[in-house]
């Protein structure tokens, strides 16, 4: 039993890390170094882990659960984050469940942390990226991310509705019924925009 912010076993003095549960099913071959990984069940999806490069598979699903639960962690102030080195290569890998091309992707939009991921199956996390992840959803990093995303998308909505009010203001009309409809269409996306539509 230890703290939930050790960094190391109070007992045996082992660093901590993930350890679910060894999970049945055939092993997939790590898009890396080729090597059988081992299934972990992370209860709703899987985690494969390759025991000779470090690099980790994780299901969306299992992904997805791990992001909520350290999601709704509070970091305490001062806590200092344990870096794994970072591998700067560029290179792309194929996804070990289909082998199709994964894409590469800034994590969070903001986190600096480039996972390779397959619409289908899962993302894959080189050495050290997945704790790092983690650590960056622990310190608020995905509420940032999505709240400034909102406000992107929000400063959008309000620049194609000045165009809009715009090319009304501008574009004189003869057909009084036409400039009717323009302008109820700009209430209409003004409204929408207002009310985050």
């Amino acid at each position: 039993m230890n703290v939930p912010d050790a960094a190391y076993c109070s007992g045996c003095g082992r660093e901590l890390g993930l350890e679910p549960v060894a999970r049945d099913g055939a092993p997939l071959d790590c898009p890396d170094c080729r090597m059988p990984m081992a299934p972990l069940d992370c209860g709703p999806g899987a985690l494969y882990d390759c025991g000779k490069c470090g690099g980790q598979f994780v299901e969306h699903a299992a992904l997805r659960d791990l992001l909520e639960q350290h999601d709704r962690l509070e970091t305490p102030q001062g806590r200092q984050e344990r870096q794994a080195p970072v591998d700067t290569r560029v290179r792309y890998l194929s996804c070990p469940a289909c082998r199709a091309m994964m894409n590469r992707r800034n994590f969070g939009a903001g986190s600096g942390v480039i996972v390779d991921v397959c619409s289908k199956h899962g993302t894959w996390f080189d050495p050290g990226e997945l704790p790092r992840v983690l650590a960056y959803v622990e310190s608020g990093g995905l509420q940032r991310s999505r709240h400034a995303v909102k406000k992107e998308r929000e400063q959008l909505a309000r620049e194609r509705l000045r165009e809009r009010v715009a090319a009304v203001t501008i574009t004189p009309s003869t057909n009084s019924r036409e400039t009717e409809d323009l302008f109820a269409v700009s209430a209409a996306d003004l409204l929408s925009a207002l009310l985050g539509f």
